[in-house]
Parts: structure tokens; sequence; C-alpha cells
């Protein structure tokens, strides 16, 4: 074999080798960043479940919160979990009417007794204010709301973690908080 192709053999093995790794990192970090935004995710996720459990042991009124600041009716930006559980509690709370669901992702998303409106597509009808109950890009969606929808805006984490405040309930930070000794 010749010196020149075996030389053009080892530079061509070095080129596909170098490329190829950095197509593996390339993966890899998308993987890796993914990963990290939904870890981000799911543990504000628990960390809201957990402050609304709290309020609930607590006897606390989610409308409490609208209530203090002249809020009459709220619609509701994502109509998973977090967004049901608001709509119910504000119907059995009897102070802030529901007026509305509204969707950006989900756009076949229903609702039992509210109409559920398309962000982006359909007019948002008048309410006191939007709550953004949606837990991913929170703060996109709140942007994206703000240009179709002339009320407040306000998250339901917000809304959470002032009711928290205002009632003397503490944050979950992973401690036990039994006196108990760990077996």
């Amino acid at each position: 074999m010749r010196k020149s192709s075996m030389a053009a053999m080892v530079f061509g093995a070095v080129i596909g080798a170098a490329a190829g790794g950095a197509l593996v990192k390339k993966l890899w970090l998308e993987k890796y960043r993914k990963q990290k935004a939904e870890a981000v995710a799911v543990s504000g996720e628990r960390e809201l479940l957990y402050g609304l459990l709290k309020l609930k042991q607590n006897g606390v009124r989610l409308s409490e919160y609208f209530t203090e600041r002249g809020l009459q009716s709220a619609a509701v930006l994502g109509m998973g979990r977090e967004g049901r559980y608001l709509l119910d509690e504000l119907a059995k709370e009897r102070e802030v009417a529901p007026a509305y669901g509204a969707e950006a992702d989900y756009l076949g998303s229903v609702h039992e007794t509210l109409i559920v409106y398309r962000l982006g597509e359909d007019e948002l009808p008048p309410a006191d204010c939007l709550v953004v109950c949606d837990l991913n890009r929170t703060a996109e969606k709140a942007a994206a709301a703000q240009r179709e929808f002339a009320g407040k805006i306000v998250t339901l984490e917000d809304a959470v973690g002032w009711l928290m405040e205002r009632h003397g309930i503490r944050k979950w930070r992973g401690q036990s908080t039994s006196g108990r000794p760990v077996k």
C-alpha cells in the first residue's frame, strides 16, 4: 500500500471519528438539557401540589387571593390537573366566578361545565383575571396570553405562594418535621 493512500485513510478515520464524536456530544447535550428542564418542571409541580395540599389542610380558601384583589371572575389557562382543581375549588367556594377555560397546547381540551377556548385561535371573553395554571413554560404562556387577554394575568404558583405566606404556612424544603429519629 502506498504511503499517500495510507495517510489519506488515517486522515479520513480521524475526521470521521471527530465528526462522530461531535454528533454524539450534540445528541447527549440535547438529551441532558431536556432531562434537566423536565426535572425542573417536576420539582415545580411537586412544590405547587404540596402548597395546595397544605392550604387545603389548613382550611384556606383559594378565592381569598382573588377577593383580596377585588377580582370577581377568573378564567383559567391550562386545563390540566391544576387548572381543573382551581376551577372546581372556585365553584365550590362561590366567592369568585369561574369564567371559562383556555388552553395553549392541548387544543382538544374540554370541561364538564365551562367553555374551553383555544389560545391563539379563539377570542378570549372578558374576565377579571386569567390564571396561568400550566406549569410548563409558564412565563412563555403568560406572555402569549397577555397579547390576547385584556385583564390581569396571574399564575397559580403566585396565588398559592401568597396564600401560604399570608397564613404562615411554610414551604416544603425536603426536611422532616417529625421529632422521631430516622431508622
